[in-house]
């Protein structure tokens, strides 16, 4: 009976590393019987693609001589997005990329416990994965592309794949997404998509959350990107061309592999079954769903090599050396120096990470921390990503270079971290804009280096000036930024007070930006969110409006205070900070931050003000002031 192509996918939940349980996979719904329903057509090109690699597997099975030699496979990773958990970091796709080629050399320390029957036919598949550091154009990349779309939560969508993607013939292109219907991954065999129309559905998509086994994954789910490439090199799952493992038909299946024994296929790590014709069952491998995969044995490397030199999907292109250079895996050029930090406001003492971003292939980084510290090495552990403390108060410049043994790069950014002293404000403190900006009592972080909190004399809630984001124009969603407070002394006071003014409307009803309100007791080591407000639901103060929005008049403002009530924030090094994500909303203005608390036990209480604002301030003149009451009493001012 001929045998059609299909896509295998499995999903499972793990309550531990160590146990699954739960497994399902795709089922019916799959990207390839989709794709059938939809192309009727394509069917027989499919199966005379198979046909054509099923001879030059066997051609290549007949004559190994070429059997040793390490073949090298560009990957590039696709991040579809929507700024939420599945934006994974650059490191957990790396720790991808290390895992399958560990896989695949047989380099997995997991070998060690492949069930005696098997350890002489465990493979060395000579198979190896590494990030391009070339675009198609040539351009220097990191190999990681990240593309923002709620298509992310429907991973099966084939427009999807058109988002962002890279030429077959040249790249290994992996999309990682939200959601896959429930599926963990999915991958075509060659023949499925041997046509050149059907390129760009050439492919692996997965899960954020089975890539690698760090960051949002773990090691329990770390093997599925092994088992979605095996399937794009044309290797079937264990009982055959099925879905369904466990199914006793499946003893009638082939997976086309001779040293893999006939099974009805496992979803448990049962490493004693024998459910077909009496040998011992290969629960172990990588095509099985047990989740005790561990290894690949040789008729399936010969398979898979087969497949990579074959021309059916322009898989044997991808591994010349023409192409290896091309795509940057031979040679990797050293693009770009750079670096970020944990943060970029602490106090003196504290610690701050720094995290190089140079790519590709660094071995050497020099650091010069701006305060009479530098670090040299070739120690990744050490030098690529180190500790520093900064001891004394003060604005610092940073510089890294970088080497890769053949040239080296070097960036500076003036004025990087801002070192403050702790309790720099007692309580009771307001700003309402009206003086000089920027001051001591706020550093601005401005993560894309775009428009960012700037005074303006064109709104206010009280005075004549607020502050500012202009957020109208931002096409970049995601972009955060970030006022940070200078360090309050609120180690003996009581009813501490944060209030605000805030101003803001949406341009349309998709946009959705947020304004996070986050309190820190240890001078932004750890952060504790305290208010969220999102534009589409209690950030909005006036009508939405596509024109540039200003608040007309106070109506078009709202405020709020907030408790700082925590023993843990209650320390000589607290601070506040009002994060903005902007998702292509309007402006956002901010006035009268006050902080207030009651005095010290044993001096006379006065009740808490709710907002204090005095300006122009310094003067050497008049000067106004403006004080609201949370209750009604007699005060007395002294200035």
């Amino acid at each position: 009976m001929k045998i059609l192509p299909f896509i295998a996918g499995v999903i499972l939940t793990t309550t531990s590393l160590a146990q699954v349980n739960e497994v399902r996979w795709c089922g019916q719904q799959t990207a390839q019987e989709k794709l059938f329903n939809r192309r009727p057509d394509i069917r027989h090109d499919a199966a005379e693609a198979e046909r054509i690699l099923e001879e030059q597997t066997a051609e290549y099975e007949g004559n190994r001589s070429g059997d040793s030699f390490i073949y090298t496979i560009p990957v590039v990773f696709h991040i579809i997005h929507n700024n939420g958990v599945e934006n994974i970091s650059d490191e957990q796709v790396r720790n991808a990329v290390e895992i399958m080629t560990r896989d695949y050399r047989k380099q997995n320390p997991d070998i060690t416990s492949v069930h005696p029957e098997f350890q002489s036919i465990t493979a060395d598949c000579h198979i190896e994965f590494k990030l391009a550091t070339r675009d198609p154009q040539g351009n220097c990349h990191t190999g990681i592309n990240r593309v923002v779309s709620q298509l992310t939560y429907d991973g099966y969508d084939d427009n999807m794949k058109q988002l962002s993607n890279w030429p077959r013939g040249k790249y290994l292109n992996i999309w990682v997404c939200n959601d896959i219907d429930g599926a963990a991954g999915f991958s075509n065999y060659p023949s499925s998509v041997s046509a050149s129309w059907e390129a760009y559905l050439d492919g692996i998509v997965v899960r954020y959350d089975y890539v690698g086994a760090i960051g949002a994954s773990n090691e329990g789910r770390s093997r599925t990107l092994t088992h979605e490439a095996g399937h794009w090199l044309n290797l079937r799952h264990l009982w055959g061309n099925s879905n369904e493992p466990g199914d006793p038909d499946n003893c009638s299946l082939s997976d086309n592999v001779d040293d893999t024994p006939q099974t009805i296929g496992h979803t448990t790590c049962n490493l004693s079954a024998s459910t077909c014709d009496g040998t011992l069952d290969n629960v172990q491998n990588y095509m099985e769903y047990s989740y005790c995969s561990n290894m690949f044995t040789y008729g399936q490397r010969a398979r898979m090599r087969a497949a990579l030199t074959s021309t059916v999907a322009q898989r044997s292109n991808l591994i010349t050396e023409a192409n290896l250079i091309a795509t940057g895996v031979v040679n990797p050029p050293l693009c770009v120096a750079a670096f970020r930090s944990d943060k970029k406001t602490t106090c003196a003492g504290e610690a701050v990470t720094f995290e190089d971003l140079s790519y590709n292939a660094i071995t050497n980084w020099s650091w010069n921390f701006g305060d009479g510290n530098t670090l040299e090495g070739s120690n990744p552990s050490l030098h690529q990503n180190p500790v520093h403390n900064y001891s004394a108060p003060g604005v610092y410049t940073v510089s890294l270079t970088v080497n890769n043994g053949a040239s080296s790069l070097s960036t500076t950014v003036e004025n990087y971290i801002t070192v403050i002293a702790p309790g720099m404000i007692d309580y009771n403190f307001s700003e309402g804009f009206e003086g000089d900006w920027p001051n001591q009592f706020f550093t601005v972080d401005n993560q894309d280096n775009g428009l960012t909190y700037e005074v303006t004399p064109t709104a206010a809630f009280s005075g004549s000036k607020s502050l500012k984001l202009r957020n109208h124009g931002n096409t970049n969603i995601g972009t955060k930024d970030i006022l940070y407070t200078a360090t309050f002394d609120l180690s003996n006071v009581t009813n501490p007070q944060l209030s605000y003014k805030w101003a803001y409307t949406n341009k349309s009803a998709s946009s959705n930006d947020q304004l996070i309100i986050s309190y820190s007791g240890d001078c932004g080591a750890t952060w504790d969110v305290r208010r969220t407000r999102e534009g589409l639901s209690n950030l909005m103060t006036a009508a939405a409006t596509n024109s540039q929005f200003t608040p007309a008049n106070t109506d078009q403002w709202n405020g709020e205070s907030l408790s700082i009530g925590f023993e843990n924030w209650l320390t000589n090094r607290f601070q506040a900070r009002f994060e903005f994500v902007g998702r292509g909303g309007n402006n956002f203005y901010l006035d009268d931050i006050n902080l207030t608390a009651e005095f010290p036990v044993g001096v006379q209480e006065i009740k808490p003000l709710y907002a204090l604002g005095i300006y122009p301030n310094p003067s050497s003149h008049n000067m106004t002031l403006d004080l609201i009451m949370q209750n009604s009493d007699e005060v007395s001012i002294i200035l």
